[in-house]
């Protein structure tokens, strides 16, 4: 019984905070030599429910395919604007969780700062 808790703390690996901002959300698609990360089509903007250092969560009724990548840009209160690189790592009942897989240091420890504090 105890062990299903332990294993729901360990899929958690960065505290989470409430997150209700405007996300733009653009498509990106890889070069063919896989190093760059292009920007394509026009850029949706969707509600964000919270964030963490390793990610974050946006409500969406029309679910990512699983791996996609996406380029996103949102506020953080008293930081301005950032970018990160992301992809799907889960979706479903309205909502999906987006995981961050290029994020400048800079912008780490932004996220991290504004989690601790709103927590």
């Amino acid at each position: 019984m105890g062990q299903n808790s332990h294993k729901a703390s360990e899929r958690r690996k960065y505290a989470r905070a409430k997150f209700n901002e405007t996300i733009t959300v653009h498509n990106v698609t890889e070069s063919k030599s896989g190093n760059v990360f292009e920007v394509q089509g026009a850029p949706i903007v969707l509600k964000a429910e919270d964030v963490s250092e390793g990610g974050i969560r946006l409500q969406i009724d029309d679910p990512a395919s699983p791996a996609k990548i996406f380029k996103l840009n949102f506020k953080l209160p008293k930081h301005g604007s950032v970018d990160v690189y992301s992809k799907v790592a889960w979706n479903g009942d309205g909502s999906c969780g987006l995981q961050f897989i290029v994020l400048d240091e800079e912008v780490r420890k932004q996220i991290r700062g504004f989690v601790s504090k709103a927590g």
